[in-house]
Formats: structure tokens, sequence, C-alpha cells
């Protein structure tokens, strides 16, 4: 039998509980469960179901994470302004917004959300969340529905929108708006990822539906790769080098997920087909939420899990 230390020239070491902090391709030996462990790449990439939303609704904004999100305004049988907070398992009410409002944008965290935008008109009204309830924020320069948005409350981003479809991008720095630089390619219903200084715009209409993809640097809009579906009204969550793209046009289950450089499309998707949905989290831990099926407003929520390093026993013969 080769010993280990021939192969990676290194004991393995013997401890009585696992390291703190491990890196990626450590193994130990746990002496207290005599369980040979590691720190591995474990890839799950697949969505399972969450607990449903109080109120069916689409075109609704999402915030947060998967353990900790938000879901404010879109469309039941009437235009919303509710707001729901979600625990990982299921969701619960949150201070309403000051306006009703659906096609509407949003961004930050559950303790810290931002909303902007959206329909009856075309909306410039902004309303900051403190995890309780909404308060006026600096409006938008330009009213508009079905725009992308990133970033958190004092730092966030919008671009795109309508209608009609519009190149406008603007910041916001907890109190204001001001202008950013325009995207490539105008265009609505479009989704979006990152941070106010490393953002992503993907999908949406022109029309005609795109799948262009676009990275922002802060100042400036560069393209990106192209997703391998084109669509729009569809969910996004993540950050400029680790995506994830879901739902969309025809109420579809497709899920992409993009690096940085190109997207790679996920053999399984959502197990509810649907668009006009909201999203939120990472692209590790991802959040889907309410949206349109075929037929209906839905409630729905998915979880997804992707790659992550995590311990993991090894099993040894």
């Amino acid at each position: 039998m080769v010993a280990y230390t021939g192969i990676q020239g290194q004991n393995i070491l013997i401890i009585s509980s696992d390291p703190a902090n491990p890196t990626e391709g450590q193994i130990w030996y746990n002496s207290t469960s005599n369980l040979l462990k590691g720190y591995a790449n474990v890839v799950t990439n697949a969505w399972a179901s969450g607990g449903n939303l109080a109120t069916a609704r689409r075109r609704l904004a999402g915030a947060g994470t998967q353990t900790e999100g938000l879901a404010f305004g879109g469309f039941s049988t009437t235009v919303s302004n509710a707001t729901e907070e979600y625990n990982g398992t299921s969701w619960s009410g949150g201070g309403n917004l000051g306006t009703a409002k659906d096609e509407t944008q949003g961004c930050g965290t559950q303790t810290a959300g931002l909303n902007f935008g959206g329909t009856p008109g075309l909306k410039t009204e902004t309303e900051e969340y403190d995890g309780t309830s909404w308060t006026a924020g600096g409006s938008l320069n330009t009213g508009k529905k079905n725009g992308g948005a990133c970033g958190i409350q004092t730092a966030a981003l919008t671009f795109g929108g309508g209608a009609p479809a519009t190149t406008v991008t603007e910041e916001y720095d907890g109190t204001s708006w001001t202008s950013g630089g325009s995207l490539a390619t105008a265009r609505l219903s479009l989704a979006g990822a990152g941070t106010q200084t490393a953002g992503l715009a993907f999908g949406g209409n022109i029309p005609p539906v795109s799948a262009a993809t676009e990275e922002y640097n802060g100042t400036s809009w560069t393209s990106g790769g192209n997703m391998n579906s084109a669509r729009s009204v569809l969910g996004g969550a993540g950050i400029q080098t680790s995506a994830l793209a879901f739902g969309g046009g025809g109420a579809v289950t497709t899920t992409e997920l993009y690096n940085g450089t190109s997207w790679t499309s996920n053999p399984t998707g959502l197990a509810t087909g649907r668009q006009e949905l909201a999203g939120a989290g990472t692209q590790i831990a991802g959040l889907a939420f309410g949206g349109e099926t075929a037929t209906a407003n839905t409630a729905a929520t998915e979880e997804w899990t992707g790659a992550s390093v995590q311990v993991r026993t090894i099993t040894t013969s």
C-alpha cells in the first residue's frame, strides 16, 4: 500500500475536532469521531422547494439572501404594497410599502432593503426598508418600470427598463440618485446581479428578446458572454463573477450560471416554470419566488444549492 506521504509528501494531521478554518484540499483524521475527513468542493446545482409566499403574485421585487429574503410589491388580483420576509423556511408579513406598485425593482438586504420604480405609470419613488417599515428615499431622475437592479441600500444600481426600453443607469448613495454610464443595449425586463461597482445586466427585451450580458465597473458597461437562452422577465442572483439566471418569458424552468466570462446551462431547472418572478441570494445559495406560470400567479418558492466547499467524510476501504 502507498502511504499518503508518498503521494502528497506530508503526514495526515490527527486532531480531536475539525479545524475551524480549513483550506480546500486539506485532509485530517478526527480522533474523536474516528473519521478521515477532507475539505472539498461539492457540486449540487439543484433547486428544492421552499415555503410558499402568503400571497401569490407576479412582477414583484426581491432582496436579501436565501435565509433572510425579502419580497415586496407585485400584482396579485390588484397592484400590491405587501412585503414578506423569508427565514429560510417560511414567509411572514413585513411592513407595507408606502405605495402599491408592480413591475418594480429592488436590492439590498432584509433589514436594509431598497425599492424603486414601477407602475402604474413610470414611478420615480424610492423607499428604504429597515426590517420593520418603509420610508421615503431620494427619487429616481428617470421614472421606469422593469429595470435591472443590484447593490445595497447605500450603494445601489439601476439600469435599463422603460418604457420604451432605455440605456439609462443610475447610482444611489443612500440619499440621492445620480447618472451612471449607459448600457450599450437599451432593454427592459432584464435581470441584474452584483454591486454598484461590479454589476451585471443580462437578458431582457430590446425588442426582440435578448441574450446579451453587460458588466459594470462603476463607470461604464462592457460586453460579457451571452446567455445560452435569450429571455426576458427572468430572475437573477449572485455577483458579477458568480451569477445565477432562472425562469423567464414563456414560464420556462431554464437555469444558467455565469463565471465572469461565460454562461453554462444547468441540466435541471426550476421545478415550477415561471416568468415575472423575483430572485435573491448567491450562486451557491439562491432563492426564486413568486411570478406567473403558464396559467396563473404562483406563490412557489425554490431554494438553489450550488457548488460549495465543505467538510466531507472520506470513505476508505
